[in-house]
């Protein structure tokens, strides 16, 4: 085996810009990783899981929608880091200014709300190559806009720290029960957020980010239990 070099170190640290993460977590992944002789298959999970996220932002055919459609290409994101049981995507903000463009965001979110809810399609697709019946049964995406950093490696790679970044990996841990959460910090007009089926709502328990208002599905919110409505989330006054 040969030894690979140490760590070269981080040059320098740019100024801060805007940045808009997103993780997107396989529920149940840990578990499904003790199945025996995954090895064989999984790749292949992997593999086809990330793809579908991808067609969310780099376009191709979102199937596992009810109306199937080719999606056009988003804005690419600047970094793209596979985390174990997930990846991590950030968005940094350029001359075009994109991220200050509602539509860009909204898009976004839309398309990974409808990932996450019709995910049972993506199952089905993969029980057509990994012979395993309870494959893991949720994805779930957390989302957060925020300063961010661009640090630059000795050895030419670049990687970003920010507290949107930690939010971000925040809120896809949040609530079992909601597979989509979204921090208010996106700075989405109201109006687009009650059009598309949002919510916005303060979280009461987020580590380090107590009494954060994010945007939920007002479905998801409604089907929760009322004892964790109460635990998790309070109503904004109106």
């Amino acid at each position: 085996m040969i030894e690979k070099e140490r760590f070269a170190g981080f040059k320098e640290a740019n100024n801060p810009t805007l940045g808009l993460a997103m993780i997107f977590d396989v529920s149940g992944f840990t578990n499904f990783f003790n199945k025996p002789d995954l090895q064989y298959y999984i790749t292949d999970y992997i593999n086809h899981v990330i793809e579908c996220v991808e067609i969310t932002i780099y376009g191709g055919i979102d199937y596992w929608t009810t109306y199937p459609e080719k999606l056009k290409s988003l804005q690419k994101p600047s970094l793209r880091k596979f985390l174990g049981d997930g990846l991590l995507y950030i968005w940094e903000e350029n001359d075009t200014a994109y991220l200050k463009n509602s539509k860009f965001k909204i898009d976004l979110i839309n398309r990974v709300w409808n990932l996450q809810t019709y995910f049972k399609e993506v199952n089905k697709k993969l029980h057509e190559i990994i012979p395993i019946a309870d494959l893991p049964k949720s994805i779930k995406f957390g989302l957060a806009q925020g300063t961010v950093y661009k640090l630059s490696e000795a050895d030419g790679g670049q990687d970003y720290i920010g507290p949107c970044i930690n939010l971000a990996s925040r809120l896809v841990k949040y609530c079992p029960e909601i597979n989509f959460i979204c921090s208010a910090r996106l700075n989405l007009p109201l109006q687009d957020i009650s059009n598309n089926g949002y919510m916005k709502i303060i979280a009461n328990e987020i580590r380090s980010f107590e009494y954060e208002i994010v945007i939920i599905d007002q479905d998801d919110y409604l089907s929760l239990k009322e004892e964790d409505k109460a635990r998790l989330f309070k109503e904004l006054e109106k």
